[in-house]
């Protein structure tokens, strides 16, 4: 794959035939492989918890997370702007955003400042490890945002190692649980590796000490 459009599958340009193309590629598998990840987590939290979602992309994972948990607070954060409108026009999630539930933000999740210290339960990201660069600025942020005994899950693939390490720059995992583990997370590990074939996922887990 072409370092142009492995950067689209990062963050799909608005307008542009790549970013296109990139956007008709992650939405092949129908989200399947989000949604599971999103539902396995949803069963550790009760109704209204808040929540961040790192890179929700076309919403699959969102849309669960929002239906399984209720949360009190959820929020979006997508640097694509492509993404963000579709997110904000879903018609799934229109009453999420009306209520102010949802909000959809544009920045670096290196930078959060409009997210207090310590008030997140859950921080999710699924197939955007591979982009934090460096991923320990992330990873200290997240850490910030989070409650005591909040958790931090990442979706990773396999196949992204097989991809332009230029831009997909995380995928040693055991390297990025060790990096979660110096930021300060405790019980960081990958699980077992769930579903099958293309939309087959390993989470990577850790939570903020109590």
């Amino acid at each position: 794959m072409g370092a142009s459009l492995a950067k689209e599958l990062r963050s799909p340009t608005s307008g542009s035939c790549m970013g296109w193309m990139a956007q008709k590629i992650m939405d092949s598998g129908k989200g399947v492989d989000s949604i599971d990840a999103a539902s396995q987590i949803a069963t550790a939290f009760g109704e209204g918890p808040v929540i961040a979602e790192i890179g929700p992309g076309a919403g699959h994972a969102t849309k669960e997370l929002i239906r399984s948990c209720s949360p009190s607070r959820f929020y979006g954060i997508e640097i694509s702007e492509a993404f963000r409108e579709r997110l904000t026009n879903d018609k799934d999630l229109q009453p999420s955003v009306a209520s102010g539930v949802l909000t959809v933000h544009g920045d670096d999740a290196r930078d959060l400042k409009f997210i207090p210290d310590n008030s997140v339960e859950l921080v999710f990201a699924f197939n955007v490890i591979y982009f934090l660069d460096p991923l320990s600025s992330y990873l200290q942020e997240f850490h910030r945002i989070l409650k005591p005994g909040g958790s931090l899950h990442f979706g990773v693939k396999n196949m992204a190692k097989d991809l332009d390490s230029s831009v997909y720059i995380n995928t040693d995992w055991d390297e990025c649980l060790r990096e979660m583990m110096t930021v300060g997370f405790e019980d960081a590990k990958a699980e077992v590796q769930r579903l099958e074939g293309p939309v087959s996922y390993i989470p990577l887990v850790c939570r903020k000490p109590l």
